[in-house]
């Protein structure tokens, strides 16, 4: 009697193990934090309503700019895609990881540990594909998006910075570097190397009097001498720095991302 109440045990161990496997994240905004190298980073990350998650669902990582900063969880949620989001939630159908950078003064090559474990918390619990995975980000988050989608371009299908640039603008002590100091064109071509066999769409605001629009025009440029057949640069003539709103709200970019995340690439 008592070998059939540990098969019985066992068994049920197995059927609740397995309906816990298939259990469906709850759609909505998810407050998480993972540890990194450099501390704590607290982040959100977002499972779109009526997607069928019994199956693992596409995924962005998106990464906010200098304005965004911060340890609230929450600041990075009003400005870009996640704005865009709220706006108009049926065209983003991804699990989207956005980690808050929690200091102004650097670049998100030092978190690029911290937003690949959250990538990979995405992954592991709320759904996310880690095949069918995107990145993109504006004004620093689109140095992030250049410098994480080189670091790691296994894990990336598509990568969209938007008013970006390639070469770090923070030293380690927390000094700006100047854009009269550019990005070297050696630099543009470890960047666009790094990203040859991913779907790069670029954006940048003419008008930019923050980061110059020769950043993405370098970048686009060097891609230009790769392999890579799938490449954009879009250039809005009058936008100034905010060239984010037209990227998110305005350029297809939901439906770009969709083709290349799609399960059957």
């Amino acid at each position: 009697m008592r070998l059939v109440h540990v098969l019985i045990a066992s068994t049920l161990t197995i059927l609740f193990t397995a309906a816990a496997a298939r259990a469906q994240p709850t759609p909505g905004f998810h407050f998480v934090e993972v540890q990194g190298e450099h501390g704590a980073v607290k982040g959100t990350i977002y499972v779109p309503r009526g997607l069928d998650l019994s199956e693992p669902a596409p995924a962005l990582v998106f990464l906010h700019g200098y304005g965004e900063c911060g340890t609230d969880g929450s600041r990075n949620l009003g400005v870009g895609l996640p704005n865009a989001l709220l706006w108009d939630a049926d065209r983003w159908p991804f699990v989207i990881v956005m980690p808050q950078k929690p200091v102004f003064d650097t670049d998100w090559d030092t978190y690029d540990d911290a937003v690949i474990t959250m990538l990979d918390l995405a992954i592991a619990r709320f759904g996310a594909d880690g095949d069918r995975v995107g990145i993109t980000g504006l004004s620093q988050g689109g140095h992030g998006t250049i410098a994480i989608a080189t670091n790691h371009p296994d894990r990336f299908r598509a990568a969209a910075p938007v008013c970006g640039y390639t070469k770090l603008r923070f030293t380690g002590d927390g000094q700006r570097v100047s854009f009269n100091d550019p990005t070297s064109p050696e630099q543009f071509a470890q960047a666009a190397r790094a990203m040859s066999d991913m779907g790069v769409w670029i954006f940048h605001g003419g008008r930019d009097d923050v980061v110059p629009p020769s950043e993405s025009k370098g970048l686009f440029s060097a891609l230009e001498h790769t392999d890579n057949d799938d490449i954009k640069l879009t250039i809005f003539p009058e936008d100034n720095h905010n060239s984010w709103d037209s990227a998110y709200k305005r350029s297809g970019l939901w439906d770009w991302f969709g083709e290349r995340l799609r399960d059957d690439n």
